[in-house]
């Protein structure tokens, strides 16, 4: 045991005598900082834009009180389309409420999907669309790559630190002629290498964690400790083995120019080629429409049903004759006219826009098959999901506003067509938005990427060792 001590002591005393240690140390710690910057003014952003969205529907509603209270006391007489007590004028922008996905409490470690699905969708009775909902006049191809947050830096950025310095692992000391004299000694070349793997690992770790940790209460708002936790796990497998595989590099006995060209192309393979791949054949066998398609559908759909907005008043009033007002079908105001042209346009568009959404998720569903392919795709989806910007929260959210949506159009549906008024009091029975959080929480997202994780680095380290093993001494000897 003390022999390991001295030998680990010895090594990091080395390490840190090597020039390309201080620069992945400082590169480390400034990326980090900037990277959780990053994410924290996301996170911010997102926490100002559902504040906003409650205090003006607060405010909103507040108004919109005490103008029905004077329409109902005949103090006050609206236009027809500025009236708060027709349910059609209520529903749509004036009585609109927001659905708003809250900030979660370990978001500024990665951006994910929230710079592309907005966190406040306005529902009201012509549509909540979370995708179509955001205006972006921001490059796409910048909101494709997404920006440097702290996910972007652990998978791409790391594993070329943790490269820098591992790719020489053994090869230096057998250019310099010490590995032979090391080899000499009562000593194995796995118990050698163990113990570099252990100094680079537990270094850049240490570095990763403590820079991870001042950023987060420097930048973000609180720390999330469980979810912290839980990073930390991640991180250090994933990094372990790109570290195992530096090992395996170094195990084959060539040169360190060699094993640098050989791990930088296993970065290539793992880190952009696999993903890439993965990314393309998604796309390639489950093509989703394009929304301009959607979006010019609609306009068509619009167009056509306005010409038979008479026939589809009366159709629906055929089928719900108990909510024809007094008087025929050529009487019912504009109003209601709109709502059934609006409807029968969103029945029309449904089995549309639920094909593109199948498609999507047919997309997710494959990348997410094929990421055991690659640590680097296992442990960003890990990340996103333990930070609650990746698919499964946004899918909830997506989720969630199509329930909402349609508790909406019931409340205000019959009172349309029976051409009621709402009255004051009314606003306290309209629907809520709530959005319910998973229980499980960071453990759930944790899990499967902490056991995927698990496998590719017990599995890199177990072949290097086994390699070291198997007449390993005779490979670095002259």
């Amino acid at each position: 045991m003390n022999g390991l001590g001295a030998m680990l002591r010895h090594e990091f005393r080395m390490l840190l005598a090597d020039r390309i240690v201080w620069v992945v140390a400082a590169a480390i710690l400034l990326l980090t900082g900037y990277s959780v910057q990053v994410g924290a003014a996301a996170a911010d952003d997102q926490r100002t834009q559902v504040e906003q969205a409650a205090d003006e529907e607060r405010e909103r509603y507040a108004g919109l009180r005490e103008t029905m209270t004077s329409v109902h006391q005949g103090e006050l007489s609206p236009s027809p389309f500025q009236d708060p007590t027709r349910p059609y004028v209520m529903g749509r922008a004036r009585g609109q409420r927001y659905a708003v996905l809250p900030v979660n409490s370990f978001q500024a470690t990665a951006v994910g999907q929230s710079d592309l699905i907005p966190p406040v969708v306005p529902v009201l009775l012509d549509g909540a669309d979370p995708r179509g909902a955001r205006e972006e006049i921001e490059n796409p191809v910048h909101l494709l790559a997404g920006p440097l947050d702290l996910a972007f830096l652990i998978t791409f950025l790391l594993p070329l630190l943790a490269l820098a310095v591992s790719f020489d692992l053994l090869s230096r000391e057998r250019e310099q002629g010490t590995l032979a004299l090391l080899l000499s000694q009562p000593v194995s070349a796995r118990r050698i290498v163990a113990g570099k793997l252990l100094v680079r690992w537990g270094l850049l770790m240490g570095l990763v964690a403590v820079a991870t940790l001042l950023s987060l209460l420097l930048f973000a708002t609180g720390v999330a400790w469980q979810p912290f936790l839980f990073w930390g796990v991640i991180v250090a497998l994933y990094l372990g083995f790109w570290i195992g595989l530096a090992a395996l590099v170094n195990a084959t006995g060539r040169e360190s120019a060699r094993n640098a060209v050989a791990l930088a192309f296993l970065w290539l393979v793992f880190v952009i080629v696999i993903p890439a791949g993965v990314q393309i054949s998604a796309v390639f066998l489950h093509p989703v429409p394009s929304r301009a398609e959607l979006v010019a559908l609609e306009r068509e759909e619009v167009r056509q049903v306005q010409e038979e907005a008479s026939a589809v008043l009366a159709q629906y009033y055929d089928d719900h004759p108990e909510l024809l007002p007094e008087g025929s079908v050529d009487e019912v105001d504009f109003q209601t006219r709109a709502f059934a042209v609006n409807q029968e346009v969103q029945a029309r568009l449904r089995p549309v826009r639920q094909n593109h959404r199948e498609a999507l998720r047919a997309q997710q569903d494959w990348i997410r098959a094929l990421r055991w392919l690659s640590p680097t795709l296992v442990t960003h989806e890990a990340l996103i999901e333990l930070a609650g910007t990746g698919d499964a929260r946004f899918g909830a959210f997506e989720e969630g506003v199509d329930r909402f949506h349609r508790e909406w159009v019931g409340f205000f549906e019959p009172r349309i067509y029976t051409d009621s008024r709402l009255a004051p009091e009314d606003l306290d029975r309209l629907p809520v938005w709530t959005f319910e959080e998973r229980s499980s929480g960071a453990a759930h997202a944790a899990a499967p990427g902490i056991l995927g994780l698990l496998l590719f680095s017990a599995l890199v380290l177990g072949i290097s060792m086994r390699f070291l093993t198997d007449g390993g001494d005779r490979r670095w000897t002259p």
